[in-house]
């Protein structure tokens, strides 16, 4: 979907793989929520106390942001335009983010359904304000014209005017209207992809127990069933004894971690072949989202969603982006095999099979026990130095060295958070006086970042 008006919309990957709460109960990255302050809701908005105020939310941007198209209607070719669409952004984009992030990774049903709602209504007013000949022309006449004195300003009215483009606002009317059809389905179709992904994550079940490693075992749910009998075994013994098990969901980061740490070779490749095979109903929302983006790109002139995405960026085309690749991948090629050699031979040394061949399911694992023998270590010994809160320590002066950017763990005012394990950081820097809060969560999620 394009977004004509998203100026300095940001999101940032949070990757917290412990429990946040426990880590930084003793540093100053910790949590916590400030008794005394006034009760605000979730995200900080007020009007979020409720799950039924996403509603009022989506009602008030649209109102603003309405009143503020209007007032561009009446300016003349200015960087006040390019401000005034910069306050749209903000406003339309905090619904966007906020409903984003909620449906996302709230546990409360009723407002991951108000977030879902709202988010359809705020996507179909984005639709009307990038097919606005209106905000559309301001933008262009105060680009040519030369009206505009910041380089920043400039940057941004140009990014304003391609985004408008990529919309299909300079389109006759009719292919337009089928534009904003296929901009629907295809954000629709992405939603729906990802919802699938969430709801049917996979999983395998595996027995026995000692399958797992013991330090991992905490992270699955354990399973029982019933042991096979045992000839002569007395009937009512036999009913009385389980086996112990674990269910393996196949989502990304447990998949990852599986893969890499798990010794068992069976358990690694019926993980790697479910992670990868599910949710089988997005093979048809795949094959659904092809085509609208292929008819999509057609209508805007282009040979393929390829060109389409990418005539804008740096490369300009398909070919370029191909060139690089194989470039790329011819002078990585030697290296590749010969590290490639490597797995090999060590796997055929751990199997005792001078045929054995490494299978996709193995690079991970072997690779990590490659370096641990090569060089004495234990990765998760090694891991124990590194806790969360001092890789945090390290990132912020690594941040505030390079860039002059500071960052620290702030309080929560009640109502704001989600979640006991969720983290808020603050963002700031001295001359561009800009203040940006982080949430942060477990496990990995894109979280909206808010500029203030």
């Amino acid at each position: 979907m394009s977004r004509a008006i998203r100026i300095y919309r940001v999101a940032a990957a949070a990757a917290l793989r412990y429990n946040v709460r426990s880590l930084f109960s003793d540093n100053s990255f910790a949590a916590s929520v400030t008794v005394d302050s006034e009760e605000t809701g979730l995200y900080g908005f007020p009007v979020l106390k409720t799950a039924k105020g996403f509603r009022r939310f989506v009602d008030e941007a649209i109102e603003s942001a309405g009143e503020l198209a209007s007032r561009i209607s009446q300016m003349p070719p200015s960087e006040e335009v390019i401000n005034a669409m910069d306050e749209i952004s903000n406003t339309v984009c905090s619904v966007i983010d906020s409903a984003e992030l909620c449906r996302n990774t709230h546990p409360d049903r009723e407002f991951v359904e108000e977030a879902n709602k709202a988010s359809m209504r705020i996507s179909e007013y984005l639709h009307f304000l990038n097919t606005n000949h209106t905000l559309y022309n301001a933008v262009l006449m105060s680009e040519q014209e030369g009206s505009i004195q910041s380089e920043e300003a400039r940057r941004a009215a140009h990014s304003l005017r391609i985004d408008f483009e990529k919309g299909g606002i300079h389109l006759p009317t009719e292919k337009l209207e089928r534009v904003n059809q296929l901009n629907t389905q295809i954000a629709l179709l992405g939603r729906q992809f990802n919802e699938n992904i969430i709801t049917d994550p996979g999983h395998v079940d595996v027995f026995p127990a000692s399958c797992i490693p013991r330090n991992m075992q905490h992270h699955f749910k354990p399973i029982y069933r019933q042991f096979l009998p045992v000839d002569n075994e007395p009937l009512g013994l036999r009913d009385k004894k389980k086996e112990k098990g674990f269910r393996l969901v196949t989502e990304s980061s447990s998949l990852s971690s599986i893969l890499k740490w798990v010794s068992h070779a069976e358990v690694r490749k019926q993980t790697y072949i479910i992670g990868n095979s599910v949710p089988r109903a997005n093979l048809c929302v795949i094959d659904k989202l092809i085509s609208s983006r292929h008819e999509l790109a057609q209508i805007m002139g282009c040979r393929s969603y390829a060109e389409f995405a990418i005539r804008p960026n740096m490369a300009g085309s398909p070919d370029v982006v191909m060139d690089f690749l194989l470039t790329l991948s011819n002078m990585v090629r030697l290296r590749a095999d010969a590290e490639f050699k490597l797995i090999q031979d060590y796997k055929r040394t751990v199997d005792n099979d001078v045929r054995a061949d490494p299978e996709p399911w193995d690079e991970a694992y072997l690779t990590g026990r490659m370096k641990s023998s090569a060089c004495d270590l234990d990765s998760l010994v090694i891991a124990s130095y590194f806790p969360t809160f001092q890789c945090l320590e390290g990132l912020k002066l690594l941040v505030q060295s390079v860039f002059g950017v500071t960052f620290s763990s702030m309080p929560f005012s009640p109502g704001e958070s989600w979640h006991p394990d969720v983290m808020k950081l603050l963002l700031h820097h001295p001359q561009e006086l800009q203040l940006v809060y982080i949430y942060e969560f477990y496990p990995t999620f894109y979280l909206p970042i808010y500029i203030i």
